[in-house]
């Protein structure tokens, strides 16, 4: 025999997954039953298996943070990794296509709040906004005698081709060498393709660490900062509201209970990188950023 049901429900329920647990309570279904068997998949396109030095530990681990605050209320959930050999524009068309990436982290720009949902928190608590030279042990001398913008822009930079950073500086009148890949840049840098390259300090130790062996250093006397701090942030595609709103919330229960804080206080990158900004007593050159808000 079918049995038919005829259910009203409110129009506050529609257009969420709230329907649904009203509708398995009417049944008599229990809504925990329903949470432990729906598991949320998060995918993300870096590898797994990331150690602690590498950056993308400190971004995954805050998105489990997040994710894990909100277990009780959101239910179940696992991160998986889909690395599809690409840079950050083909996470970029992945995510805003919803084919495959569910989150990326990144400068928040005002082209990628066109095409992504941010996630309204600065995850670097304003580190992305002063930034450190790489350059060659023997270039030293020359750095030393740079004390404005404007000398600064007759050395020529070594960048990639999709980062915010060579956006900045181009617009700041910068000459730029684009490499094709990440690490080919520092192969770049110390055959002389170019004098510099300019990494977040946040981000300059783990590069001269990685890439030891190419008699790069941290030029000791310049600090650039932008003149409009540049947010760095979770995104998700448009469409997934349910996840921009769990992570959202996840992270402003982190920030509340300190573990936001104390995650961050871990990571040796950012932990330097936040010495390194607030005492330093390095000449400070600032750059116009507003172009990217």
């Amino acid at each position: 025999m079918l049995l038919r049901i005829n259910i009203w429900l409110p129009i506050g329920l529609l257009d969420s997954k709230k329907w649904l647990l009203a509708l398995l309570m009417m049944l008599g279904v229990s809504c925990n039953s329903y949470a432990a068997a729906t598991i949320l998949r998060v995918t993300l396109s870096n590898a797994d298996g990331v150690t602690i030095a590498e950056p993308s530990y400190y971004f995954e681990h805050l998105l489990r943070l997040s994710l894990e605050k909100t277990r009780q209320s959101d239910g179940d959930f696992e991160i998986v990794h889909y690395h599809h050999g690409g840079g950050i524009e083909r996470d970029r068309a992945l995510l805003t296509a919803g084919m495959g990436i569910d989150v990326m982290w990144g400068s928040v720009t005002r082209d990628r709040q066109k095409s992504m949902r941010v996630i309204p928190l600065d995850l670097l608590k304003t580190l992305n906004n002063y930034r450190v030279l790489l350059i060659r042990a023997d270039q030293s001398a020359i750095f030393n005698k740079v004390t404005s913008l404007e000398e600064l822009r007759k050395l020529t930079m070594g960048s990639g081709p999709h980062w915010t950073d060579t956006n900045i500086m181009q617009a700041n009148g910068f000459h730029i060498v684009e490499g094709s890949n990440y690490a080919g840049l520092f192969k770049m840098l110390a055959a002389g393709r170019f004098d510099f390259m300019s990494r977040g300090v946040h981000e300059a130790g783990y590069d001269l660490a990685a890439y030891a062996d190419f008699g790069l250093v941290l030029e000791n006397s310049l600090l650039l900062k932008y003149d409009n701090p540049v947010q760095y942030s979770f995104y998700v595609n448009k469409k997934n509201t349910l996840l921009a709103d769990r992570i959202e919330r996840g992270l402003k229960i982190a920030q509340k209970d300190g573990s936001f804080d104390e995650l961050f206080d871990q990571i040796p990158s950012l932990k330097n990188g936040m010495d390194l900004y607030k005492s330093s007593t390095r000449k400070i050159i600032e750059l116009n950023s507003e172009q990217m808000l």
